[in-house]
């Protein structure tokens, strides 16, 4: 069984570094990117168990108008804009608490980095600097995607070897 979970448990394994102050470097920006997906910006279009009364969503549910951001996208995104904006904020919601413990840190990290490269890509942008969150939690998602958790994440005590 264990030889069977080998491809994905290489997959997790974050890159190995003993000594202290690059682990915390590490897990200040994963805790960081962690908060403020799942805290700051997937609360206001997807539908979690700390989105506020204000905000008017049922658990899982996606905002109307993050729905029709996402429909502005074009094609394929017109197609299914409630799938393609469900999907970004269960990534958002989900990928932030993920980061924050450090578990499946690498697979997480690869999925907020799709998210946002695809946000970057396709979104209609205004010429204001709303574009440099997006930024740079897609440049954090390649970060967390190359070391992974680092010593403070459960991917590290659930792959370190006996």
């Amino acid at each position: 069984m264990n030889e069977q979970l080998f491809p994905l448990k290489k997959l997790i394994i974050p890159f190995r570094i003993d000594a202290l102050l690059p682990n915390v470097l590490v897990l200040i920006p994963r805790i960081f990117t962690g908060y403020l997906l799942s805290f700051v910006f997937a609360v206001n279009k997807f539908g979690t168990p700390w989105t506020p009364k204000s905000a008017e969503l049922g658990l899982l549910e996606v905002s109307d108008w993050f729905v029709d951001l996402v429909r502005q996208f074009g094609v394929p995104f017109s197609y299914m804009p409630e799938f393609f904006a469900w999907s970004a904020g269960m990534t958002e919601a989900l990928g932030g608490l993920l980061l924050i413990l450090g578990l499946n840190t690498r697979i997480t990290a690869f999925f907020v980095t799709i998210t946002m490269f695809t946000t970057i890509v396709f979104r209609p942008w205004d010429d204001s600097w709303s574009i440099i969150p997006t930024f740079t939690l897609f440049c954090l998602g390649l970060f967390f995607m190359g070391f992974g958790s680092g010593k403070f994440g459960l991917d590290y005590f659930i792959t370190k070897r006996r």
